[in-house]
């Protein structure tokens, strides 16, 4: 699996993920940002980035392309993604929503499903009530095809994952909190956010994680 991790500077949203998940060796994993310049160092500030040594880049067609997966830390940035590949929309996800989508093919066992259809695919869709989600997935295919399996797999869960209802305002003079599914920017809301940032990112992380080594 390539993963491509997209934010705005590429100086520390996106290379802490990046750091995460490569230390997970669960795939190959590449981060740039949408304005980003080239070699720009990362963040001192972000909890994920200690001891990290990384250098900024721009995001181009070419990285949309070798990604099987981008990630973008906010929905701000999917446009730009898709700017450069219009046909990037299926693969493209906010980290927040791929860990919430991830976590919910485990809690339907999408994955495990997908292997007994392979071991008895006769009179698969009659075993599930009507609209259990199992009742939808393909068989688990060879290793090669399993990360656009997987990826067809989340897109397909968007349709039947809960959506998260954006958090409202107290006050109409208060600042419009952060939409669930995007990770706040620290180098725009302040300093104090790069903890939380991070423990979001983490949070996130996890689940791909954990369906990324279920899948092989």
């Amino acid at each position: 699996m390539r993963v491509l991790y997209v934010c705005t500077a590429n100086i520390c949203r996106s290379p802490s993920a990046e750091a995460l998940l490569s230390a997970a060796g669960v795939a190959q994993v590449q981060s740039a940002g949408t304005a980003a310049v080239h070699g720009a160092p990362c963040c001192t500030l972000a909890p994920l980035l200690a001891g990290v040594e990384h250098q900024s880049q721009p995001l181009t067609s070419e990285l949309v392309q070798w990604a099987d997966l981008v990630l973008t830390a906010a929905r701000e940035h999917q446009s730009t993604v898709l700017s450069l590949d219009p046909d990037a929309r299926a693969k493209t996800f906010t980290i927040r929503q791929a860990g919430r989508l991830a976590q919910w093919l485990q809690d339907e066992r999408i994955v495990e499903a997908a292997r007994e259809r392979v071991a008895a695919p006769q009179g698969w869709t009659e075993r599930f009530e009507q609209g259990d989600p199992r009742q939808y997935v393909m068989p688990l295919p060879s290793e090669p095809e399993r990360p656009a399996w997987l990826v067809a797999e989340l897109d397909a869960a968007r349709g039947f994952a809960p959506a998260p209802q954006p958090p409202e305002r107290r006050r109409r003079r208060d600042p419009e909190p952060p939409h669930p599914d995007d990770v706040p920017d620290p180098h725009v809301l302040g300093a104090g956010w790069h903890g939380p940032a991070a423990e979001q990112i983490t949070a996130a992380t996890s689940p791909l994680v954990t369906v990324l080594r279920e899948v092989g």
